[in-house]
């Protein structure tokens, strides 16, 4: 799968490399089978993100986004960490 993006891998180099991580932690027991199919949830997972990125790029460029404001961010992110009974 070639993209426009010259520094993005193609779906065989992805592989090559997620193959490689794979064996060197641990995974020289996985079948080939099992690997393929782990493969192909994870580059499933990676072609979601970046559609998304994608669209938040886009949307951006729209005029559709405004600044990050963190302290706003992190208290949201406390707030659910509270709500969850998750200790900071």
């Amino acid at each position: 799968m070639a993209t426009e993006n010259p520094t993005q891998l193609t779906e065989a180099e992805c592989f090559y490399q997620y193959l490689g991580q794979r064996i060197s932690n641990g995974g020289r027991d996985t079948t080939a089978a099992q690997l393929l199919a782990d493969f192909e949830q994870y580059y499933r997972q990676l072609q979601d993100l970046r559609a998304k990125i994608r669209e938040a790029e886009a949307s951006s460029a729209r005029g559709e986004s405004k600044p990050l404001d963190l302290d706003e961010f992190f208290q949201r992110v406390e707030k659910r960490w509270d709500e969850k009974g998750i200790p900071e």
